[in-house]
């Protein structure tokens, strides 16, 4: 700042001297005015030289395209908001350029961002918030690598990492409090602010990555069984999966799994995760408790069906036949439902009472034994 060059062709004590002034000039009252303008500018300049770098380097890269790819993007070069896009272009890890500003895909969404501006319909601002949101989309091309690159993470040194799993732990404990007073939102409450902190955290090395990931499989299983005792079974299938996936000998997960499973009366899948489970473990009490279980819960939802279907169809409302007189006074009759609509009436019926059986499933189930 104010002259890279002072100090050339000086004594050492002169210099030294030299700087000591010029400190002690820049920490005057009267001057911090000055020294504030004069930071302001060369930031300035530097961010000026560092966009010229990135403006040189984009040019380069557009130049060694093949030309449909020139082609496709000249017609967004124009839009400073289009063209922040198609420099992010750039960044593909392989350094294929062409092959974004190829795709039709990404090229009709510019196309269309485009469209919007030239009509008044959004302006910069809210077409960047347009563009981000067609990204998120887990169906559009390029999503995958968008979550990635925009996914918040820290890596951070031992001491730090410990701390935050301290941070998560503490959470951990709290939902666990919770969750044997029953309180099950609360649990869950505390279980996801310990997910933030371990999804948010990454090991700089390979032994402290695994410790991190160690703890998301346990707070994903606390999740797991808060869910199930609030009778989410999807979710608690869901969180399982993601703690099986850093583990596939998770005997615990799959266990638990498995009782969300049935809970959804999947029962071959939950059979599936117990016979996983026996593989891993064949002298495993517990997944012999589970199988007895199962088949249990398996045999009594039948025998419910059954029941339920043997009532529906003794009523005769929806059997074939005669049909009955009208109540009015007229003696009217109504018309006789063909074979079609008598088939799609048992369908109906078929589908509203496995609602209901479902329903009533899950209000029996009870509570699910927790290992937390």
């Amino acid at each position: 700042m104010f002259g890279g060059g002072m100090g050339a062709g000086m004594g050492m004590d002169q210099q030294q001297s030299m700087e000591a002034s010029f400190k002690e000039f820049l920490a005057r009252p009267e001057n911090q005015a000055l020294v504030e303008k004069q930071q302001r500018k060369e930031v300035k300049q530097a961010m000026q030289l560092q966009e010229k770098m990135k403006a040189l380097e984009f040019r380069d890269k557009v130049m060694e395209s093949e030309y449909d790819a020139q082609k496709n993007i000249a017609p967004f070069l124009q839009n400073k908001v289009l063209r922040r896009i198609v420099q992010t272009f750039t960044n593909d890890p392989s350094g294929d350029f062409s092959k974004w500003a190829c795709n039709p895909r990404v090229v009709d969404m510019l196309r269309e961002a485009k469209r919007l501006m030239d009509d008044g319909i959004l302006n910069e601002d809210e077409i960047e918030e347009y563009m981000v949101r067609a990204l998120k989309d887990p169906k559009t091309e390029g999503h995958a690598q968008f979550e990635r690159k925009t996914k918040l993470a820290a890596r951070l040194p031992i001491d730090q990492l410990v701390g935050a799993l301290n941070e998560h732990l503490a959470e951990r404990r709290k939902g666990n409090a919770a969750y044997r007073a029953k309180d099950f939102k609360g649990a869950q409450h505390h279980y996801e602010r310990a997910k933030a902190v371990v999804e948010f955290v990454q090991g700089l090395s390979r032994a402290d990555q695994m410790e991190v990931e160690g703890n998301k499989a346990a707070v994903y299983l606390n999740l797991a069984a808060v869910h199930m005792a609030l009778g989410e079974y999807g979710a608690a299938v869901d969180y399982c999966t993601k703690a099986i996936a850093f583990d596939k000998t998770n005997i615990k997960a799959l266990l638990r799994r498995s009782r969300a499973h049935a809970g959804r009366h999947e029962y071959e899948a939950a059979e599936a995760d117990l016979a996983a489970v026996r593989e891993l473990d064949p002298w495993n009490l517990e997944v012999a408790e589970e199988t007895v279980t199962l088949e249990r819960a398996r045999a009594a939802h039948a025998r419910r069906q059954q029941r339920t279907f043997a009532r529906m169809f003794e009523r005769g409302s929806l059997t074939a036949g005669e049909p009955e007189e009208s109540s009015g006074g007229g003696g009217a009759r109504l018309p006789a439902p063909t074979p079609e609509q008598l088939e799609q009436l048992r369908q109906q019926a078929r589908l509203a009472q496995q609602r209901h059986q479902r329903q009533e499933e899950e209000e029996e189930a009870g509570e699910p034994l927790c290992q937390l």
